[in-house]
Order: structure tokens, then sequence, then C-alpha cells
């Protein structure tokens, strides 16, 4: 027979339960379990792990090339086709997943979007905002 971590009161090990408590992990008994998060083994979390990072792999991405380069007119593309679309800064955010205001910047110019979310501009709006450079087409 084992006791309770927290309370001391003697179990057996088929009512013992292991539970979470400010990130350490005690066995406890059943009446003491609702002070804590159930604990998830390491193996259940890796196997999350690995389909994340599979499903991360097979986004398609923009093939950069020294021939492709950000369009300046960037920012006034993403605003015209998002209000095309009669949306929102946060109607926009929430549909790819993303904050509202990081958008917005995006339109204000402040920020450069990278590869990845001008991806997702591109299934979203329909858009392109990295194009082939006018040397690159000579």
């Amino acid at each position: 027979m084992a006791s309770c971590e927290l309370c001391g009161r003697q179990i057996s090990d088929g009512k013992k339960t292991a539970v979470l408590i400010d990130g350490t992990i005690f066995n406890v008994c059943m009446q003491c379990s609702r002070r804590g998060k159930p604990y998830v083994p390491v193996e259940s979390t890796k196997k999350k792990s690995v389909v994340t990072s599979i499903s991360r792999k097979s986004t398609p991405k923009i093939r950069m090339t020294d021939e492709t380069i950000l369009d300046p007119e960037f920012a006034r593309i993403i605003r015209d086709a998002r209000m095309k679309k009669g949306l929102t800064h946060e109607q926009l955010g929430a549909q790819m997943n993303e904050k509202a205001t990081l958008l917005k910047k995006f339109e204000s110019g402040t920020l450069k979007p990278d590869e990845i979310f001008a991806k997702k501009l591109e299934i979203f709006l329909g858009i392109k905002v990295y194009t082939n450079s006018p040397e690159g087409e000579k």
C-alpha cells in the first residue's frame, strides 16, 4: 500500500491517481486528485508533436529565389483584397487564425510578410505579394 503524497492517507495502488500540481507530479488519493490536473505521460505528447510536425512539412511554401521579391505595393494589395472581400481585420484574422493587429501592420507597411504569411494571404485573399523581379525575367 502507498500513501497519498498530499494528505498522507493510505491508498491501494488501484485507487492511486497521478496529478500535476504547479508543474510537479504527485501520486494522490481520489479526494486529493481534484486539487490538480490529470497527469498525461510524455509518450502521448510526443505522438501529437510528430503529427503536427508532419502537417507543417506538408504546407506548400513559396519558392524563394534570387528573382523573387516582395511587391513594393504589398500593403495596398493586401488592403484592397481584404476590402474587396468585405472583411474587417478581425474577420480576416479569425479566418486565417492570425491576429488582426498583425494584419493591420502589414496593411500599413510597418511589417513585411514572410513566405508563410504570404502563402496564407494567397490562399485567403487570392493575391500575390511576392513576384518575380524584372531582372530575373530578362
